[in-house]
């Protein structure tokens, strides 16, 4: 009961900041060929943004995209309804709960379909085998509300009992796993790549093999900034698919990008290639159904009175169309 009450307490509160940005005064919104994009940074569906900076395929559109690095979906998402960023990558439970405190914003293309890269683990001697025993175990999260967090709801679903879910933070879970803190925890890419590579931890869960499409991220937009700047808006997305299929089409080029970019070592920049990149989407396209599978994974950290899933996102600018570097 209490760590239902301490992640609802973590919804209201985001929800609070959300409120408390939309009412600031609202910067103008990005002028001319200039586009405002946010993101966590590193996180690999991401990665085609700088990829398409440095391919010269935004150029290619006419346009200037500045990135910017947030602490996770949810800052990102306040920095929309602050009007501080015209394309954000989130995931749509945290959109619905933004459009719930009043965010004007839409969701306009997918990234991956399925967690790709997102795995349950625990310490590499472990006794636990698989889904099934973590049935009343502790799992670690980086934060209440988060998508780790609705994540560990869904494997103690499919384990057939409760799990207790332990915020550690992102910079947590690995230390907390191995000093056994929690039995296991829900790891993110690329953070699953490096326990996995460096042999500390053992996969319980391929998340992304195991979970139907529900997209664990989207690209999102501004309502303000769709009606305003839509063309832009297009070009922007032109120019991020244009960069995954370049990628995914030179192998040798996008993980030495990706070593370079997040200084990863080698062996988890080729991790990050098979497992992430090679999984994105071709070209945006979206599914009323996906939108439903991940709302349902809200409801199951007790978010009610959500958004209906065809409310939720628009095909104006799909499927994207990418063009040749």
């Amino acid at each position: 009961m209490r760590d239902t009450l301490t992640r609802r307490a973590a919804l209201v509160a985001a929800g609070a900041g959300l409120l408390a940005s939309t009412a600031l005064p609202r910067p103008a919104l990005a002028q001319g060929t200039k586009l405002r994009v946010g993101g966590t940074p590193n996180y690999g569906p991401v990665l085609p943004v700088h990829a398409a900076n440095a391919l010269g395929l935004f150029k290619k559109q006419g346009l200037e995209v500045e990135f910017t690095g947030f602490a996770g979906g949810s800052a990102a998402m306040e920095a929309v309804a602050a009007g501080e960023a015209d394309l954000v990558n989130y995931f749509p439970p945290g959109v619905a709960l933004a459009k719930q405190r009043g965010v004007a914003a839409t969701i306009i293309a997918a990234g991956t379909l399925t967690p790709r890269g997102w795995k349950i683990m625990a310490k590499k001697d472990s006794p636990l085998a698989g889904i099934k025993d973590l049935a009343r175990k502790k799992i670690g999260v980086t934060s209440n509300g988060s998508t780790t967090d609705f994540f560990a709801l869904w494997a103690g679903q499919q384990a057939g009992g409760p799990v207790s879910r332990i915020p550690l933070g992102g910079g947590g879970l690995i230390p907390g796993l191995l000093s056994g803190n929690v039995d296991a925890i829900v790891a993110y890419p690329p953070l699953s790549y490096r326990l996995e590579s460096s042999g500390d931890g053992k996969v319980l869960v391929d998340l992304g093999a195991a979970m139907q499409p529900n997209l664990p991220d989207v690209w999102v937009a501004p309502d303000s900034a769709l009606q305003q700047r839509g063309e832009t808006i297009q070009k922007a997305l032109v120019g991020i698919y244009s960069a995954i299929r370049h990628m995914k089409q030179n192998p040798d080029w996008t993980i030495r990008f990706i070593e370079e970019q997040s200084k990863f070592p080698p062996e988890v920049a080729r991790l990050e290639f098979e497992n992430t990149i090679r999984n994105l989407s071709d070209d945006g396209s979206i599914k009323e159904e996906w939108v439903e599978n991940s709302l349902g994974l809200a409801r199951l950290a007790g978010l009610q009175d959500l958004p209906p899933a065809k409310s939720m996102f628009s095909t104006r600018f799909l499927p994207v169309t990418p063009t040749d570097v």
